[in-house]
């Protein structure tokens, strides 16, 4: 997965293929105030939702259409899958850190989360691993069941579809996919010789091969992941829906621009939007029928509460006038992965042998990417299993991740490997460069997938460009303790079997400095080792919940209108209700669809 040192040069063929012709940047337009059309919509941020609700609104030619991105284009090397780590801690990246806790974070850098967003064209959806997951019919019925109108799994169903290119022919089944969609959506293949081996020993635990891990069916069991990715390469939403969008007259475009608050008038309605202009120019934007926030689950309860729509408590702490009260910023929900499950490849082999074998591996698995064929190596292969046997539904996914031989103590973006992906702080990751020093090691991450403890975003400052205050809140109910515990004492299992003894994974007694005087996997000391490097997976949601107008925890409706003003909605993965059991970013498109077109039935356009 890590491989990146050398792609650059393996993979100069396939880039020298792109056509990479971005949107033009219509900031200088704006700066100048040389811009001759009257906007309809102003949608803020040009991410994963972003992107694609522009190009659907600018489907209709009548409508002038605005988008508004912070950062600018991606660079050439987002396009390859296994490089997405090298715009971690870039001026592509948010590089959100969150508070500290009392408990937890022990080994993490400033014992805080790193949490990395996208910040540029296609936002996450041009930073993410691309793994395609949409959940499970449990998780948009919850939805619907909490009173967001409509959003069940057969009403999503459609939106999913709509998006989507699937090119697996083997696979295709059209109940549950579609062809010719904007979105290319491509199976994961890997030569990795781990996944025949953890393949089997899953099978040995009595888990089974699921050849769709996006049927409708809960899924637990294994299988490789379909992807966000054509030819190989990577298909953000800014490649799927803004490319080809481009060049419609009625759409605009404007990079490096910050949107800092939303202009209401005396009515609470939304006239338009503040912004800074790359050369630091604030000037005012106006738009008829509405402005749409997309700007993500960190940025967009920010703005909504420098604007006056938030909780009046808070609002009033920082001097911010009040538009209406909201609970904006609460209900934050992340899934927890645990980073100390390591395996080394102890087969009885010398230096050499296990130097050329690691070196064979990352040759042919880059050779994937230049044959066209979409890989992430061995993260490819995901796991769902089941911590308690009274449910149907899996609550834990495992992912791996192999990091090649002696490469993890390499510096990247003048950080060490783990501290540059992952926050570890320096002298824990050390102890990780030493197991990476006698062969390449697979991380196997249990990752919690059932959220009960629920964070909060707040505002740091009045400033626009100060990051807000990020409260985690991780893992504060004993039963997510719990489940993350069970989830590990399955790999220690899987660790026991057969196929993982045979082939010489050897799961390594990794011991943090703070938890020696427990003894290795031990109840005590899984819980001392989650309080040192249990964090963030990047699936952050939630914090501008979407529920029924009588829910007080509720910010929008089921349409996505903020509730109690006129001609504003918030459409990304902040308007989840629930975090999905799986990688947001395919709901999050989902979303952003099925907006689109709540819009267009509003106006009589659909």
């Amino acid at each position: 997965m890590f491989w990146l040192t050398i792609t650059t040069v393996l993979l100069i063929t396939p880039l020298k293929t792109i056509a990479l012709k971005f949107p033009k940047d219509f900031a200088p337009y704006i700066q100048s105030n040389n811009y001759p059309v009257n906007f309809h919509f102003i949608v803020v941020g040009g991410g994963s939702a972003g992107s694609t609700i522009a190009a659907r609104l600018s489907e209709v030619s009548e409508w002038n259409v605005l988008l508004l991105e912070a950062g600018g284009d991606p660079p050439p090397q987002s396009e390859i899958p296994l490089q997405w780590g090298s715009m971690l801690r870039t001026e592509n990246d948010w590089n959100f850190m969150s508070e500290t806790d009392d408990k937890m974070f022990k080994g993490l850098v400033d014992e805080r989360v790193y949490l990395p967003r996208g910040r540029m064209l296609g936002g996450s959806s041009s930073m993410n691993v691309m793994v395609y997951l949409r959940g499970d019919k449990q998780d948009f019925d919850k939805w619907n069941n909490a009173g967001c109108t409509d959003w069940g799994y057969d009403s999503v169903l459609p939106y999913f579809k709509k998006s989507e290119n699937f090119t697996d022919a083997s696979r295709f089944n059209a109940t549950i996919h579609e062809k010719g969609g904007p979105l290319t959506i491509s199976p994961y293949m890997s030569p990795d010789p781990a996944i025949p081996v953890i393949s089997e020993a899953l099978r040995s635990l009595g888990l089974s091969p699921v050849s769709d891990l996006n049927r409708p069916e809960p899924v637990i069991g294994f299988g490789m992941a379909d992807s966000t990715t054509r030819d190989g390469l990577r298909c953000s939403t800014l490649k799927a829906f803004l490319f080809p969008a481009k060049d419609r007259s009625n759409l605009y475009v404007a990079k490096n621009t910050r949107v800092t608050k939303i202009i209401f008038d005396k009515n609470r309605q939304a006239t338009g939007v503040e912004i800074i202009t790359p050369n630091g120019i604030k000037k005012e934007i106006n738009c008829s029928l509405e402005v749409i926030v997309s700007a993500g689950v960190i940025m967009s309860p920010q703005l909504l509460m420098l604007s006056g729509v938030g909780p009046e408590k808070h609002l009033k702490e920082m001097n911010i006038d009040l538009v209406v009260d909201l609970p904006v910023g609460q209900n934050y929900q992340d899934h927890v992965s645990y980073l100390g499950l390591v395996f080394t490849d102890r087969k009885n082999r010398t230096k050499e042998d296990i130097k050329n074998q690691s070196e064979n591996l990352i040759n042919e698995t880059l050779q994937f990417t230049k044959e066209g064929k979409s890989t992430m190596g061995l993260t490819g292969l995901i796991t769902y299993i089941n911590t308690n046997s009274e449910l149907i539904y899996p609550d834990v996914e495992l992912m791996k991740i192999r990091f090649s031989y002696n490469s993890l103590k390499n510096t990247w973006n003048g950080k060490n490997k783990l501290t540059n992906f992952y926050g570890i702080s320096e002298d824990v990751a050390e102890l990780y460069n030493e197991l990476n020093m006698k062969s390449d090691t697979i991380f196997i991450v249990p990752i919690s997938n059932t959220v009960k403890s629920t964070g909060h975003i707040k505002l740091n400052s009045t400033d626009p460009l100060m990051q807000p205050k990020i409260v985690n809140n991780f893992l504060k109910n004993e039963e997510e303790v719990d489940m993350l515990i069970k989830a590990i004492e399955f790999v220690v299992q899987l660790s026991k079997t057969d196929p993982m003894i045979k082939a010489g994974f050897v799961l390594e007694e990794l011991k943090f400095p703070n938890c020696v005087q427990y003894e290795w996997a031990t109840r005590e000391y899984w819980k001392c080792g989650i309080n040192q490097v249990a964090t963030s997976f990047y699936h952050e949601a939630c914090t501008n919940k979407m529920g029924p107008l009588d829910d007080p925890t509720a910010v929008v409706d089921s349409n996505f209108n903020v509730i109690g003003v006129n001609k504003l909605r918030v459409i990304d993965g902040s308007s989840m209700p629930y975090l999905v059991s799986c990688n947001p970013n395919a709901v999050t498109i989902m979303m952003a669809e099925r907006g689109s077109d709540f819009i267009k039935t509003k106006y009589g356009k659909k």
